[in-house]
């Protein structure tokens, strides 16, 4: 960061109208966000707020340290955003983002022939948490700390982040859960709704993904006895969640390294949604470089592919 954090959370504050609520935005504890801006205050040598049983509110002095602490941060951001342009360009470096659940494998396939074609371009690896936090700031972040991530999506997920996508494959829905005794594993490769009466499934909430929200209308309409559960994003949280508590997930084949210990079964119907490179809107020269390579390798029958 190229500036105190705290100013960072002072805005929050402020624009929460209190503790409690800026700390469920940024996702810690109250208590904490009263540290940091104890701590503050204490760098500044002055009161920031005036607190009440009604919330908090700004005293002169930490209404001027809030105006300029607004355009801090921008200006910082808009600092760190130059320098890794420049970076980028100048090094042909494409960042590229993984975890767990964001495996590089697929394009690390590709490598030796994109090499050949644009031996120039070279890659940096940044790690991710695949915890909620960490996937939305990834995801709202892209073409800042990394131009490419590889994920599942759709036009929705694309839409909601304002990023692009260069398809790789298909990717199949599956229902994932903890294997049962006596339950065959070669003979329940494939699972139907019907399978699934009188189980709790989670399911992302509505509007996230198109072929979830399939399976839900197919569930509320013929299947009612299956017991939806919704849940916000996929992120490693969600799949200890369905292990713990012995439920199902709706899920897809290529987020099988994010719940080794849950069995896949393929989920028998037209569920399927796409998988592939995500970038942001206005990608760097190399990061074009590094897609029109992939889109040739892609059109030839022979080249090298990945199939899951």
């Amino acid at each position: 960061m190229l500036y105190n954090t705290h100013l960072a959370t002072l805005i929050e504050v402020v624009e929460a109208g209190s503790f409690r609520r800026a700390a469920e935005k940024v996702g810690i504890s109250p208590s904490a966000v009263l540290k940091q801006i104890t701590l503050l205050e204490n760098e500044l040598q002055v009161n920031l707020f005036d607190r009440s049983r009604k919330g908090v509110t700004l005293t002169e002095a930490g209404e001027s340290v809030y105006h300029d602490a607004k355009y801090i941060l921008q200006y910082c951001e808009s600092a760190a955003e130059r320098a890794r342009e420049l970076f980028t360009k100048q090094s042909n470096t494409v960042r590229i983002g993984f975890s767990v659940m964001n495996p590089v494998t697929p394009l690390l396939s590709f490598w030796p022939e994109i090499q050949k074609l644009c031996p120039e371009i070279k890659c940096h690896f940044t790690t991710f948490e695949p915890t909620r936090d960490g996937i939305e700031r990834t995801f709202s972040t892209l073409g800042q700390d990394s131009d490419l991530v590889l994920s599942i999506y759709d036009d929705r997920f694309l839409a909601k982040y304002g990023l692009k996508a260069l398809k790789l494959r298909n990717t199949s829905a599956v229902i994932a859960s903890m294997p049962r005794s006596g339950e065959s594993a070669a003979a329940e490769r494939e699972i139907g709704m019907e399978e699934l009466r009188n189980r709790a499934v989670l399911v992302p909430k509505r509007g996230r993904f198109e072929t979830a929200d399939a399976f839900r209308d197919d569930a509320e309409r013929n299947y009612p006895s299956i017991h939806i559960e919704d849940f916000d994003m996929y992120s490693l949280d969600i799949f200890y969640r369905c292990q713990n508590e012995d439920k199902c997930i709706f899920t897809y084949d290529e987020w099988e390294l994010g719940h080794m210990l849950l069995e896949q079964r393929k989920l028998r119907g037209m569920y399927q949604s796409c998988y592939g490179l995500i970038y942001g809107r206005n990608p760097s020269e190399p990061v074009v470089k590094l897609l029109t390579a992939m889109s040739t390798l892609l059109e030839r029958p022979n080249t090298v592919s990945y199939t899951g």
